[in-house]
């Protein structure tokens, strides 16, 4: 009788065990653990912008242009263009923007032709130059040299400055090209406010929206500044050995594409798979102002995006888009970075079903699974895995 009641209740225990299991599969394989998984994603992970970081950021003037040379005319152009944005900003003048916008780039037109005509003229002097001196001898072509040597003793001595103190030649230079660069900044602020000016702008304001400025207007802090795409995977293509963003990855970028039409706002890609992600835009006439490709993992991507707006001039707030799992955890990271974030949600290749359990929630269901496990380990270990700079 005792094995008899040992044998029955183990029975119950196996069938209840059974039981168990199959409601759990069912619910793995339903609509419902999936919205669970996102709900306590989206309830407690904290999204609060980090101070300390968000100052890296709050300047808010995303430039393209990090290469220019100071001084230079595309460089006085620019503080030029930044001192009339920032003055409409404080006089709450947000009509002059887009006037702003086709004045710089009018004005950055202008600067290249005029180098462009002095880069002919200089060519065209150097080709009567070269065919003379191929006519005259070679004992004249000395001559030259050492009368162009003697002017050269003779201006320096006559020019009251110790050839030899290198700090005075120096800080003279600093001087006249800073008389120089004040004059042309005058002289820029007044073509991009000039209103008497007859200046040929573009009245389509469809089309003027599309200009591709190098400069994106600074925008109030709680404004989002840029796109940026979290990449998702790779695949191969259908041709051999070819390489194309995967189906997570397509998505985010179809997502980002009725953004960009919406808002026109410059587009950062994150993640190794950047530059196949900047192909597949560029097949859909837009192109990327900003590719991070070296980030492996969310950690990365964040991190290094960060700097990357940091170092163009910052963006203390932008549009983020990844998949609803993903979200939470990627807005933490950016918070941490200093980033405040707007979710763009883009949707999984396959859509959870209503209700009833099925195959295709699976893939929910794991994105639910390994994003919470991840929020938990980065919250209690902190991010082992990411790498401080790209």
């Amino acid at each position: 009788m005792v094995k008899l009641a040992k044998l029955k209740s183990m029975m119950y225990w196996v069938i209840g065990l059974s039981v168990i299991l199959i409601l759990l599969i069912a619910f793995v394989y339903s609509p419902y653990y999936a919205k669970s998984g996102l709900w306590l994603l989206d309830r407690f992970v904290s999204q609060e912008v980090d101070p300390v970081a968000a100052e890296s950021q709050k300047n808010g003037q995303l430039s393209a242009e990090n290469e220019l040379e100071p001084g230079s005319k595309e460089w006085v152009a620019r503080q030029a263009y930044l001192a009339e944005v920032n003055q409409s900003l404080d006089q709450n003048d947000a009509s002059k923007f887009l006037q702003l916008q086709q004045r710089y780039n009018l004005l950055l037109k202008m600067i290249a032709e005029q180098k462009q005509d002095e880069l002919n003229y200089q060519l065209q002097i150097f080709s009567d130059n070269t065919l003379k001196s191929n006519i005259e001898l070679d004992v004249n072509a000395d001559q030259n040299y050492n009368s162009a040597l003697s002017d050269t003793k003779s201006a320096l001595n006559n020019s009251n400055i110790d050839s030899n103190n290198a700090l005075d030649i120096e800080a003279l230079f600093e001087d006249v090209m800073s008389d120089e660069n004040q004059s042309l900044f005058e002289q820029y602020r007044q073509f991009l406010t000039d209103e008497s000016t007859k200046i040929q702008l573009e009245n389509d304001t469809t089309q003027a929206s599309q200009v591709q400025a190098p400069f994106i207007y600074q925008r109030p802090a709680h404004q989002p500044h840029a796109i940026v795409i979290l990449g998702g995977g790779l695949t191969s293509g259908e041709k051999k050995g070819e390489i194309v963003v995967n189906a997570y990855t397509k998505k985010r970028l179809e997502q980002a594409v009725e953004v960009y039409q919406s808002h026109n706002l410059p587009i950062v890609l994150s993640g190794v798979e950047a530059p196949y992600m900047q192909k597949w835009l560029e097949q859909h006439q837009i192109h990327a102002q900003f590719l991070e490709n070296r980030s492996m993992n969310t950690c990365e991507n964040t991190r290094f995006s960060s700097l990357l707006l940091q170092k163009q001039g910052g963006a203390p707030t932008v549009f983020l888009v990844t998949d609803a799992y993903h979200m939470a955890r990627a807005k933490r990271l950016f918070a941490i970075n200093g980033i405040a974030t707007i979710p763009v949600i883009a949707p999984l290749p396959n859509m959870l079903t209503e209700w009833q359990p099925s195959k295709q929630n699976l893939m929910h269901s794991r994105r639910a699974t390994y994003e919470i496990l991840a929020t938990m380990r980065d919250v209690w270990f902190g991010e082992s895995n990411c790498r401080e700079i790209p």
